[in-house]
């Protein structure tokens, strides 16, 4: 099985090649390189495996919620290639694959991920861990950090930069969790456990239909990303 993943949602943008369960993995440092290097990362990552685009089994790429920018250079790259060589798309939650990371770095089996949406609100959801990899536990929201409802009990943890770029707004969240982690990022090979389960079951997406998620309408933005 040949995936290959593209993340850039947040800070750090990432690709991954998956062969078989063998990862290789390139991180892009910030918003302008993604937009930049994000084509030739994956020309890099393919041309050392020897692959071309028509070979791949299926592409997975972060459909958001996140940066704005991010979301439409990953959800274009992807059609992109997809498109000419009849590859099939696999968009994954951004907010599941930041959760997929804690679960794989730190094995956090519950969290609430969340990242900074600017105008002094959050992107978040709830996860947890079953069957071996993380799921939603609810929908994804966005608001405020006085709409963040932690979890009832014990046992769940704080990630993703929305903790850190909302500190102050999410203390009480904050208080209740066992641990926070506020400096993951989502990372490309974490859309990989996501995307192979939605490629055995058929949930696949065609070129046109495979979108960012903002969760916020594009015409509400007033800041750059």
């Amino acid at each position: 099985m040949k995936i290959l993943g593209l993340e850039t949602s947040g800070r750090v943008g990432s690709v991954a090649l998956s062969i078989d369960g063998r990862i290789a993995a390139r991180d892009i440092a910030n918003a302008r390189e993604q937009t930049e290097r994000l084509l030739e990362v994956v020309d890099e990552l393919l041309g050392a495996a020897g692959l071309e685009v028509a070979r791949l089994d299926a592409i997975a790429f972060g459909r958001g919620p996140g940066s704005f920018t991010g979301l439409r250079v990953a959800a274009a790259v992807a059609q992109g290639l997809a498109a000419p060589a009849r590859v099939p798309l696999l968009p994954v939650s951004s907010l599941l694959c930041l959760a997929q990371r804690a679960w794989r770095c730190e094995r956090v089996e519950h969290s609430i991920a969340c990242v900074d949406a600017h105008m002094g609100e959050v992107y978040w959801g709830e996860f947890e861990l079953r069957n071996g990899m993380m799921c939603a536990a609810g929908p994804e929201r966005l608001g405020n950090g006085s709409e963040l409802a932690p979890p009832s009990g014990l046992g769940w943890s704080a990630v993703g930069g929305g903790f850190a770029a909302q500190r102050e707004a999410l203390a009480a969240v904050l208080a209740k969790a066992r641990r926070a982690l506020p400096e993951l990022e989502p990372a490309a090979e974490d859309l990989f456990p996501a995307a192979l389960d939605a490629l055995a079951a058929g949930r696949i997406t065609s070129p046109r239909d495979a979108l960012p998620v903002y969760l916020r309408e594009h015409t509400a933005w007033r800041r750059a990303d």
